[in-house]
């Protein structure tokens, strides 16, 4: 017996699907065999009358159900077996004697008939179907199976039905298989459908769309179409979905969920942004087999199957913000688990939060209350200070403070800050963060945050076998597993090989912002795939500076964002005479202003390297006031 071709199959169903799949008939949508039907339809099996429709309900042929299998495996034309019964002018003769020469149908020998206009019996349909299977050769189960009325089983037919009630091929109807009842198009379609699947069909795991309401967080109703056109013309009020299997993929408001790492195509930047699993994103809106979402203020599109869409009404829990003994708290929701599974603390709570009230942003700067009525903006201090400052404590101080900390996870009983007062990375690195501070004018607290990070304060395998604080060139596919001579070396490297010319410099190609930032601006856009990586470090340094006594929220730094794409600094305030230093490619962008200065000029510190005062026009510039 010959097997299913299916690399051809699938060629064959692929031309055929484009036009199939969107067929609409009256008489078959919403119908309880609709599945099966559109499966045949989609295999050129089943055809409709001249009004177009395929009367699921009609009682099926011998012909037409020969026909329909002939169709679907695409039997090849092999010998010649004819019946006297099965003129070549008959509509199915070809099929009929394709699905013979196969062995799959066999007609009545005594007078070599086949009664192709006879309503065909279950019990005959159950045994074509088992002579399927050996043409495809499949493996049968045995075994046995019993109906209420197995007794009326012809005993030729009975092990062909067992073979196809195991598999699940064949359903009986309250305990009945009905041996001697006659079909109808819609079941026999069902039962084709369900072999098919069986076989490992790709195309026979079709899934309907379902048109489902919302009510008391739960969905119900049953209204199912084979196209997703279709689904959303039935869409009549803002508390319906639709489904399709178990997953929501159109909703009238919600948000999404990343079930995996993806990559998300911004239409805002026209860039790529890399985003981790169980990702909450704003829902925009859904097509057939995507869906429009906005991360930070980043718009784009993702596929269906890489989110799961939530509808407010049916959330079981969001990640939120809330103001805890005056300090912001972000507490995570894990999609996954259906729970609350961590917490972390990143700064002061500004002043329009409320102690215990839960407060949601998309970007960590715009924040609504539980209602969902805008709350209030806030700037965290040490997420968005740009990273072109000076931390104002010594090398002494740091060395102090990292032993303290160390001392604190050790006594936390932790297997992994086990011996850490003695054993990690960080101890000393006071010196060397300083004089990295000096050299290449970037802030050593927040090179120190960044570290902590990145490698469980100095304690990861990476840090303490490779030297390697910040996962320099360790990537889930292709981990290289340098190993850096000092951790000296390994902080040079971060700075000239990846913070200066890639995400400080304005020319970067992943140049956002010279701050760790969030997905909206700064390092996070693209440095982390964790949406939260930049309000993480900026954790570690305000731990670090409520332990030092703030010293470093005391300076009067000004930040500013820019407020227009390709913003010049010139290197004097005037533009007569003075092509720019450098222009700043988006808005957004943090800057670090020195002082205000005549006829409307801020003066600022370049992210380029250069030693003197730069300026930029104050009219695209926006100050922010920061919380700290």
């Amino acid at each position: 017996m010959k097997k299913l071709n299916i690399a051809v199959l699938i060629l064959f169903i692929s031309a055929l699907f484009g036009n199939a799949l969107t067929t609409s008939a009256s008489d078959i949508s919403g119908h309880g065999h609709e599945t099966g039907l559109r499966y045949l339809i989609a295999k050129g099996a089943l055809d409709s009358d001249s009004k177009g429709n395929y009367n699921p309900n009609k009682i099926v042929t011998r012909g037409e159900f020969s026909a329909y299998v002939s169709r679907v495996l695409k039997l090849p034309q092999e010998g010649i077996i004819l019946f006297s019964d099965v003129p070549s002018s008959y509509k199915y003769a070809d099929d009929i004697q394709r699905a013979a020469a196969a062995g799959i149908i066999t007609g009545y020998i005594d007078d070599r008939t086949f009664k192709p206009n006879n309503p065909i019996t279950r019990q005959h349909m159950a045994i074509i179907l088992d002579r399927v299977m050996d043409y495809l050769e499949l493996k049968k189960p045995g075994g046995s199976f019993e109906f209420t009325d197995s007794h009326l089983i012809s005993e030729p037919y009975r092990e062909a039905v067992v073979n196809g009630a195991v598999l699940g091929i064949i359903q009986g109807n309250n305990g009945n298989f009905m041996p001697q009842k006659n079909a109808t198009i819609a079941q026999s379609s069902t039962f084709i459908h369900r072999l098919m699947k069986v076989s490992g069909d790709p195309d026979a795991h079709i899934q309907l769309y379902t048109v489902k309401e919302i009510s008391n967080g739960a969905l119900s109703g049953n209204l199912t179409f084979y196209s997703y056109k279709d689904a959303e013309k039935a869409v009549t009020k803002t508390s319906q979905v639709i489904t399709l299997g178990d997953n929501i993929v159109k909703m009238s408001s919600g948000y999404a969920v990343t079930n995996k790492y993806v990559a998300l195509a911004s239409q805002t930047i026209n860039d790529q942004i890399s985003v981790a699993a169980n990702t909450e994103m704003e829902y925009l809106s859904s097509e057939e087999n995507k869906v429009k979402v906005r991360l930070a203020g980043h718009i784009g599109y993702l596929n269906q199957k890489d989110l799961d869409l939530i509808p407010f009404s049916m959330s079981e829990g969001r990640s939120y913000y809330t103001n805890e003994n005056g300090e912001i708290k972000h507490v995570l929701f894990d999609h996954v688990k259906g729970k609350y599974t961590a917490s972390y603390v990143y700064g002061k709570a500004p002043a329009f939060m409320k102690p215990g009230a839960q407060y949601y942003s998309w970007n960590g700067i715009n924040f609504n209350s539980a209602s969902g009525a805008s709350a209030g903006e806030a700037f965290n201090y040490y997420q968005f200070l740009p990273a072109r400052t000076k931390s104002t404590y010594s090398a002494e101080e740091i060395d102090r403070y990292i032993i303290k900390r160390l001392t604190e996870l050790e006594k936390s009983g932790s297997i992994v800050y086990a011996k850490a007062s003695e054993k990690s990375k960080l101890i000393g690195l006071g010196t060397t963060l300083k004089a990295i501070e000096e050299k290449y004018n970037i802030n050593a607290m927040l090179i120190l945050s960044l570290a902590q990070h990145e490698s469980a304060y100095g304690m990861s395998v990476q840090a303490q076998t490779l030297n390697n604080l910040f996962g320099l060139y360790v990537y889930d596919t292709n981990p290289l597993n340098k190993n850096f001579a000092s951790v000296a070396d390994n902080i040079n490297e971060l700075i000239t090989k990846f913070l200066e010319p890639n995400y400080i410099s304005p020319k970067g190609p992943y140049a956002h912002g010279a701050a760790v930032g969030s997905k909206q601006l700064g390092f996070n856009v693209k440095y982390a795939s964790d949406p939260f990586w930049g309000a993480k470090i900026a954790g570690h340094y305000y731990r670090a500076e409520k332990d030092m006594g703030q010293k470093d929220a005391k300076a009067n730094y000004m930040i500013g964002l820019t407020s227009t794409t390709g913003l010049n600094v010139r290197t004097v305030a005037g533009t007569v005479n003075n092509n720019p230093l450098f222009s700043y490619k988006r808005q957004g962008v943090p800057v670090l202003i020195n002082k205000p200065t005549v006829n409307g000029w801020y003066e600022i510190t370049s992210d380029l390297p250069y030693k003197n005062p730069v300026y930029v026009s104050k009219d695209y510039v926006r100050v922010i006031q920061t919380v700290k």
